[in-house]
């Protein structure tokens, strides 16, 4: 790591440690302390370590600091937290059942935990609908409509005669 990405780095930090609300990473969210590019660098590097998250996975430009390294004074401190934590123990694993675990933060700042269970997948089998078989989505529908719009058109004509005759 470079020393103006860990200025970064460290700037990111305090900045989120102070901030109460989320930081919205727009041009201006660092006040010209450091540009945008070297901020983007710091935020992934500070995602990648866990030491900041985003609360909503769809919308990445907002993030949180990390509660659990919420006493760190620097990134360094920050760092040492986050790789001296235990995610999680499996105490009994059976052969047919292996555990996968995601060690990604979520929105309360703790672990989720994933596990895959291996055995046979489930066989769902999807058919087309009736009313979506190229029978009908190519001869019936287009007939139907035709017919509808004859109608529509011969009601108006009827409607148009009794008002102006």
């Amino acid at each position: 790591m470079t020393p103006e990405l860990k200025s970064a780095c460290e700037v990111v930090f305090q900045e989120h440690k102070t901030s109460v609300e989320p930081i919205n990473w727009d041009k201006s969210a660092f006040r010209g302390r450091i540009s945008f590019g070297l901020s983007a660098m710091a935020k992934e590097t500070l995602v990648n370590k866990n030491i900041i998250y985003s609360p909503n996975p769809a919308k990445k430009i907002i993030t949180s600091l990390n509660p659990n390294v919420a006493s760190a004074t620097s990134v360094e401190e920050a760092e040492k937290l986050v790789q001296n934590q235990v995610p999680f123990s499996i105490a009994s694993k059976s052969a047919d059942q292996p555990g996968f675990i995601n060690n990604k933060v979520n929105r309360s700042g703790k672990y989720n935990h994933v596990l895959k269970v291996a055995g046979k997948p489930e066989m769902v089998t999807v058919e087309a609908k009736w009313y979506l078989k190229p029978l009908f989505y190519y001869f019936v529908w287009p007939a139907c409509a035709a017919a509808a719009g004859a109608l529509i058109a011969w009601l108006l004509g009827l409607a148009y005669m009794e008002i102006f005759f």
